[in-house]
Order: structure tokens, then C-alpha cells, then sequence
């Protein structure tokens, strides 16, 4: 992989990761006394709206069958995980769904290894175990509480499993389907998925919630436009550590719209998980190579 390409699918994770933490704060900000699997709906409705109005500036409505059937596992996997992690955000405080979330890039070198062959290199598996230190760090305090539901943990490491597996399928995905087209199909099935739930269990919602809705639809859309791009062009392996930097915007969206201030054990975890990302980032130096350094 070239250097350029893997600074490009590092930064477009990393916009990805700062997308979906913003939905995440939505949600914790709007989405109190609110079902689930309402919450679930609502969230893939919205984004379907951007998801269809993307695929029509690029005349990309009519996804083939194959692509839809490539679609349903990702679907569930995804749909699957968003219950899950809100879920566990309703029984858990924010920084502990997350940081427990963060197992996830472990899963994602285990089964994109399986599924899809990416190479497991020691790079990539000491800058996991970097990143994950630097998130024990960062919850030294909390977790030595041992505050926290029982259920809320399952969700959580339950929905870090199942975003693993979305991802990976993604990546694999990617060699036939178009991002476009993945993003609309996968954002209308996970729609039809929650449906019935919703119903089930509807309750009115405010109009400004439905509003803030949109929003979240939004960031969910485009940070899964940035996340499949970045997939497409790079391996599981190099890209789980940014994961990690989700903390460190939760932390940020904490002091400023919860007035929430970290400590300093959060923020010498941050500077780690800067640390682990951009080792991983940074190309391994090949000796043999050295008449081809100032190649680009």
C-alpha cells in the first residue's frame, strides 16, 4: 500500500470515528425515556433520507440483487450493534459504553484475518495493545469503582463483536459494490429491520427530538461513507487502533456540552492513543529497500 493511500484511509477513518461520536452524544443528549429500538429507527430513517438523496446526485438508486443479498448480513450485523450500544448507553455511563466498545479493533484482526485474509502484522497488534493500554488509563477510576450494570457490559462488548464483523464484511464487501450503494442499501434494510420493533413499542416523539433526529442521520450516513471508504482502501489491521480516538471525543464533547472535566489520568490516556495511532499509521521501514527511500 502506498504511503499516500494509507495517510488518506487513516485520515478518513479518523473522520469517520469524529462522526460517529457525535452521534453518539445526540443520542445521549435527546434521545432519554425514548425506546430503543425507536431510537434505532429513527436513526437508520433519518440516515436513509441523506443515504437516498447521496445515491441520487450519483445516480446510484438502482443497487443490483447481488448487492442487496451482500447487504443483509452486514444489515443485521450493523443494525444489530447500534441496538446493542444504545442499549448499553441507557443502563452505562457514556465513557464506559465506549470505552468497553473499544475491544472491537481485537475482533476486527481476528475475523478480518479469517474472512478476508488481511495480514496480522506485529505493528498492528502492539499499537492495538497500545491504544486499548491507553484506554485502561483513562478509566482507571472508573472501572476501579466497579460501578456499572451487569447487563450494560454484555450490551456493550456484545455490540463491539458485532461492529467487528460489519466492518470486516464491508471491507470484503467493497471489492464488488460501490460505497454509495452499499450505504443506501444497508441504511434501508436496517429501516425495514427495526419497523416492526418500533411499532411495537412506539411512542410519541417531539418534534425537536425528531429534528435532532436528522442530525443524527446525518452524522451516522456520513460517517459511514468515511468508514467504508476508508475500508475499501485499507486493511482492518491498520485502521482498528482509530477506534480508540472516540474516547478522546467524548471526552471533548463532554467538557463542552456537559460541562464534564477530565482528569489527568484522562489525559495522558489520550496522548497514548495519539501514540498508538500514529505508529500505525507511520509505514514500517523495509532495509532491503533502502535504494527506494525517496521513492513517495
Amino acid at each position: 500500500m502506498q504511503p499516500s493511500m494509507r495517510l488518506q484511509a487513516a485520515g478518513a477513518a479518523f473522520v469517520a470515528v469524529f462522526l460517529f461520536s457525535g452521534l453518539d452524544a445526540l443520542v445521549k443528549a435527546t434521545t432519554y425515556g425514548t425506546p430503543v429500538v425507536m431510537v434505532v429507527f429513527l436513526r437508520y430513517a433519518a440516515g436513509s433520507l441523506f443515504a437516498v438523496a447521496a445515491g441520487a446526485t450519483q445516480g446510484q438508486l438502482r443497487p443490483s440483487w447481488a448487492t442487496v443479498r451482500r447487504a443483509l448480513g452486514r444489515s443485521v450485523a450493523g443494525v444489530t450493534c447500534a441496538a446493542l450500544f444504545f442499549g448499553a448507553l441507557k443502563e452505562l455511563p457514556l465513557a464506559q459504553t465506549v470505552a468497553l466498545t473499544f475491544t472491537s479493533p481485537f475482533f476486527m484482526v481476528l475475523i478480518s484475518s479469517v474472512m478476508i485474509g488481511d495480514p496480522v502484522t506485529r505493528r498492528s497488534l502492539v499499537a492495538t495493545a497500545i491504544g486499548f493500554a491507553g484506554v485502561v488509563v483513562m478509566l482507571a477510576e472508573k472501572l476501579s469503582s466497579g460501578a456499572g450494570s451487569p447487563i450494560g457490559f454484555a450490551m456493550a462488548l456484545a455490540s463491539a463483536v458485532a461492529y467487528a464483523l460489519s466492518m470486516i464484511m464491508s471491507r470484503r464487501d467493497t471489492a464488488h459494490d460501490s460505497v454509495s450503494q452499499m450505504i443506501l442499501v444497508q441504511n434501508l434494510i436496517n429501516t425495514a429491520i427495526a419497523a416492526p420493533f418500533a411499532l411495537f413499542w412506539f411512542q410519541p416523539v417531539p418534534t425537536g427530538t425528531l429534528t435532532m433526529f436528522l442530525a443524527i442521520g446525518a452524522l451516522g450516513t456520513g460517517g459511514h461513507y468515511a468508514m467504508t471508504w476508508a475500508y475499501k482502501h485499507a486493511p482492518a489491521t491498520l485502521l482498528g487502533p482509530f477506534e480508540f480516538t472516540a474516547l478522546i471525543w467524548a471526552v471533548t464533547f463532554g467538557m463542552v456540552f456537559f460541562s464534564e472535566i477530565p482528569s489527568l489520568y484522562t489525559l495522558l490516556g489520550s496522548m497514548i492513543i495519539i501514540g498508538a495511532c500514529l505508529a500505525v499509521v507511520q509505514p514500517g521501514r523495509a532495509p532491503e529497500r533502502r535504494t527506494e527511500k525517496a521513492h513517495p
